[in-house]
């Protein structure tokens, strides 16, 4: 927002605003969350930074050559509204559009008076929102108030407002039986364990993310899909989320 009022009308001018500003703060907390899993599970400090910038330099080159074949092999589907059950282009083509809305058309849609305006309002409704929990956790202690953070809650609430969102009853699961069911039944098998777990199951999943993208999927070409039934939905989106 503030790179669109500076550079009003230039759209490309707030992409890189954006790419050395948002995304080298975003890069930066992912760093440091790992780096703090990494001090959870009693790992030297050196070895899990030497660690993560082998795996950042590997990204990167791995990245770009996956993106392009990606596109290449994939192209009509990704530039498509609906997209398919395997590939969408909802990342890319908001990341576009976000580009333009903000950097070309910043003061005629998020002025005072325009369409929408309530989009920077929304930072002193932010800053004020946290203060009645505040309030009633410091006058009624009992109430437990401070277990609700409000930045994820609203987080979360505009985050699935958009796009398939049905990934986060999964969240949901993993997070009740490991931080609560776990945390209160079994506490020394979390301590030991829990952060281990996490790591593994994140770890495997952009494993079968690669292998499925590429054996199966068709990111390099041909797809050989798996034999549909009701957990492979050829015909739809494998959550059965309705169509647009």
């Amino acid at each position: 927002m503030i790179a669109g009022y500076l550079h009003n009308g230039r759209p490309t001018a707030n992409m890189f605003f954006v790419l050395y500003s948002y995304n080298t703060v975003s890069q930066a907390l992912l760093l440091l969350r790992d780096l703090k899993i990494a001090q959870y599970a009693k790992l030297p400090p050196r070895a899990a930074f030497t660690a993560q910038i082998i795996g950042t330099i590997l990204g990167a080159a791995l990245n770009y050559v996956l993106m392009n074949s990606i596109i290449n092999n994939q192209r009509e589907v990704l530039l498509s509204v609906q997209g398919t059950n395997i590939w969408s282009g909802q990342q890319p083509q908001s990341y576009n559009s976000q580009a333009i809305a903000w950097g070309g058309l910043a003061h005629e849609l998020f002025s005072t008076g325009q369409r929408y305006q309530w989009v920077p309002l929304s930072y002193l409704i932010g800053l004020v929102a946290p203060l009645p929990f505040w309030i009633i956790h410091r006058y009624w202690p009992r109430l437990r108030m401070d277990y609700y953070y409000i930045p994820i809650i609203c987080y979360y609430v505009g985050a699935l407002s958009a796009g398939i969102n049905s990934s986060v009853v999964s969240y949901y699961m993993v997070s009740f039986s490991c931080q609560w069911w776990l945390r209160t039944r079994y506490p020394r098998w979390f301590v030991k364990y829990n952060y281990l777990v996490g790591a593994a199951l994140d770890g495997g999943t952009q494993v079968m993310v690669f292998i499925l993208s590429f054996a199966v999927q068709g990111a390099a070409g041909q797809a050989h899909l798996i034999p549909e039934w009701w957990g492979a939905n050829q015909g739809g989106n494998y959550d059965r989320c309705l169509s647009l």
